[in-house]
């Protein structure tokens, strides 16, 4: 599969800002593949949106560079040999050009995409419904059309699987557990019972979903903690639609309730949800971060890697957590916050200045009473 010039324009909305010197050639470019610019081929696709990579533009031959605008006019200024043979296509977001072209791309290029709708990807049908022999699905058990099960997979009674999903080996999904269409589990993901995701789910190998959560109450005699009840978790974990779940991420059920994972939001890989936990729409919850029981996180909110929340705090709307940070009080919506303790970003890096100040000061107070008189 090989995409024309009038494909990619479409696609990102960007613009052939070197139409005229390429003449006649622009109609014969195809690309067959996306690529990194330096050593890139006539077939390749690239991006170039950061100074970071300028030296690689000297070895670059892509049939088609993205852009942004404010690299047109230098990169036309520079008369580099790939101006009249490469197409040069200015958008207002590379990035996200970026991304949508990698969708474009991805049936041909992966195995493992599983994009539905698209040219490449498998058709649904009832006849593509496929289950391997190793497999053990209970007879209650719903499955629609065009669901693969792979080898050694477990599917309990009364689960329930959307049209043209796909669990790989060793899979398992708990009795009462719904999974909505075109969700993708991949290898070794676990589903406790009632779990239920939305259409569109992709939970990335070793994750499990539904676990009880970590409660215990203490024994005491005489004053003393002498052993720990077990609080026994009665909820459910509940995933909306087009939520992505990276590799060993943990998502524990409620106690006696949801624990809920909006919409559209994308946990990396080693990310921890506790208890009643709620993650709103479109958060981005960067690796290692663990949300306490009843934490809130709200719509758009992101948390940047290995950020602690403790218990009942609430993360608002469009707020941006710095990374490292622990999260032990409340951060309004749009509000921002970072470190140990936790401060506002400005007021963070306000302390360290002082902080850095006071250590400057301190070392040349030192170092002016050991000179000699």
């Amino acid at each position: 599969m090989s995409f024309s010039i009038d494909e990619i324009l479409k696609w990102t909305g960007g613009r052939l800002v070197n139409a005229a010197a390429l003449g006649s050639l622009v109609d014969s470019i195809r690309i067959d593949r996306p690529g990194a610019l330096a050593g890139s081929q006539a077939q390749d696709l690239v991006f170039f949106f950061s100074r970071e990579f300028e030296s690689e533009l000297l070895s670059s031959s892509a049939g088609v560079m993205i852009t942004a605008e404010p690299f047109v006019k230098p990169m036309e200024g520079a008369r580099l040999p790939f101006w009249k043979k490469t197409a040069i296509v200015s958008c207002t977001d590379p990035y996200l050009a970026m991304a949508l072209l990698s969708e474009k791309f991805a049936p041909h290029l992966s195995t493992v995409a599983h994009v539905p709708g698209l040219p490449g990807s498998p058709a649904l049908t009832a006849e593509a419904t496929s289950i391997h022999p190793t497999a053990v699905v209970d007879r209650t058990a719903e499955l629609s059309a065009g669901v693969q099960v792979g080898a050694y997979c477990v599917i309990g009674p009364g689960a329930r699987i959307g049209a043209g999903s796909v669990l790989y080996p060793g899979c398992q999904v708990g009795p009462q557990s719904r999974i909505g269409e075109f969700c993708t589990l991949f290898s070794n993901v676990v589903l406790y019972e009632l779990t239920e995701l939305g259409d569109r789910v992709r939970i990335h190998a070793g994750s499990v979903l539904g676990a009880d959560g970590f409660g215990y109450a203490p024994k005491r005699e005489n004053g003393k903690v002498v052993g720990h009840q077990k609080i026994y978790h009665l909820g459910k974990v509940v995933v909306g639609n087009d939520v992505e779940i990276g590799a060993q991420s943990t998502v524990d059920r409620g106690t006696f309730g949801e624990t809920r994972i909006g919409a559209g939001a994308k946990l990396d890989n080693h990310v921890h949800v506790g208890h009643n936990a709620v993650v709103g729409e479109g958060a981005i919850l960067c690796g290692g971060i663990c949300l306490a029981g009843n934490a809130r996180v709200g719509k758009f909110a992101y948390l940047g890697g290995m950020t602690g929340v403790t218990n009942h705090v609430h993360i608002g709307d469009g707020a941006q957590i710095g990374a490292c940070s622990l999260i032990t009080k409340d951060v309004p919506p749009g509000g921002s916050a970072v470190g140990n303790p936790q401060r506002e970003h400005k007021e963070h890096f306000k302390v360290h200045a002082l902080l850095s100040k006071l250590l400057k000061d301190r070392h040349s107070h030192r170092e002016g009473k050991k000179r000699p008189s």
